[in-house]
């Protein structure tokens, strides 16, 4: 007999996410996020789509990646908003994630970051 996985809420769900995130435990975000998840924001010039493709992208920039430190996460309904400092070993990029469920798992992601300090971001990455 299979034992159903309890269902997080919002914030459970985007706390869970956030925490394996800056971990890097990519395994973890996997499975959290929906098949047909969609993300966008101020980091590409068009949509994206597709777990696998978000979770590739987060492992580009795991070198740089200290930490993940989270300054609040605010949940109502299917949504959370995760205000955080992206913490690289450069300088902190302030970020927020506004993430949108749909059974269980994390449908959507729209990310928005500090611009200003990408530039360090990128070099860091360039010269690793």
């Amino acid at each position: 007999m299979m034992i159903p996985r309890r269902e997080l809420g919002a914030r459970e769900l985007a706390t869970v996410y956030i925490e394996a995130a800056g971990l890097k435990q990519l395994d973890i975000v996997s499975t959290l996020l929906h098949p047909e998840l969609r993300f966008d924001g101020n980091f590409a010039p068009v949509p994206a789509q597709g777990p696998g493709a978000w979770v590739a992208a987060l492992k580009r920039l795991s070198p740089v990646l200290v930490r993940y430190e989270v300054r609040s996460i605010v949940a109502e309904g299917s949504m959370a908003c995760v205000r955080y400092d992206f913490v690289t070993t450069v300088c902190p990029v302030p970020s927020a994630e506004w993430l949108e469920m749909e059974e269980g798992r994390i449908r959507s992601i729209y990310l928005l970051f500090d611009k200003t300090r990408w530039p360090e971001v990128l070099q860091a990455l360039q010269h690793g």
